[in-house]
């Protein structure tokens, strides 16, 4: 008589961001917000520029068009994460990264606007408050929307968010020094354009950065426990 084995019980592996339904109330509202302060963030990089002034009437289209832009944006992001629910809190994260950069690019820039500063080690300097604007902003809409963390011991949580942050910063800074102290504008651009170009190279590697270090590091319990919470 031949013996049966029974099947082997499957294991099951906990996503770490779980399945999702539909967008809330809260994500349609975020995303409309976050919209309408990127188009008012774009503004002082526009000035400093000085670039497609011709335009800078119509400048008020952007709180129509970026709310309405995030809002897709993130709906898209929705539909995919049914099945890839780490698109969806990647989307999050994505859409807070441009409020971020924006903010970073836009304190950046007006403060070169008023010092007319656009490479060396003065431009550090005024990349710190940059960098601190932005972060700071980070923190909050990381912690309670992207990550949904219920933490109560903020200062430990803020502490490792800084560690992240500032390695970050350093990588940013690096890659903006670097490309606008040791190299010179190329085919003509100038000063001005090369800055936010070396600016927006910077960011991308400082970005891939910050996800994998706040998710796996800053707010890996809240991803493991929680996930991706829906309000």
């Amino acid at each position: 008589m031949v013996e049966r084995r029974s099947p082997k019980p499957l294991i099951r592996v906990r996503l770490l961001v779980p399945p999702l339904k539909v967008m809330s109330k809260k994500d349609i509202l975020i995303a409309l917000i976050v919209g309408g302060i990127v188009a008012l963030l774009i503004w002082p990089v526009w000035l400093n520029l000085n670039a497609f002034m011709n335009y800078w009437p119509l400048r008020w289209l952007l709180l129509i068009i970026l709310p309405i832009v995030s809002l897709l944006v993130l709906w898209i992001a929705s539909l995919i994460g049914r099945r890839l629910p780490i698109i969806w809190q990647f989307a999050k994260f994505g859409l807070i990264g441009v409020l971020n950069t924006l903010l970073d690019f836009g304190v950046l820039n007006f403060l070169s606007y008023l010092t007319k500063v656009y490479s060396g080690s003065t431009l550090i300097l005024l990349n710190v408050f940059a960098f601190l604007a932005a972060n700071i902003n980070s923190y909050f809409w990381n912690k309670s929307w992207t990550f949904s963390s219920r933490s109560r011991n903020v200062a430990a949580e803020f502490g490792r968010f800084l560690i992240v942050s500032i390695i970050g910063f350093g990588i940013n800074s690096l890659i903006l020094w670097l490309l606008t102290s040791l190299m010179h504008p190329l085919a003509g651009i100038s000063p001005q354009l090369w800055e936010n170009i070396a600016k927006l190279a910077a960011t991308v590697i400082y970005t891939i950065w910050n996800f994998i270090g706040y998710k796996l590091i800053v707010f890996k319990e809240a991803t493991i426990s929680s996930g991706d919470n829906r309000a």
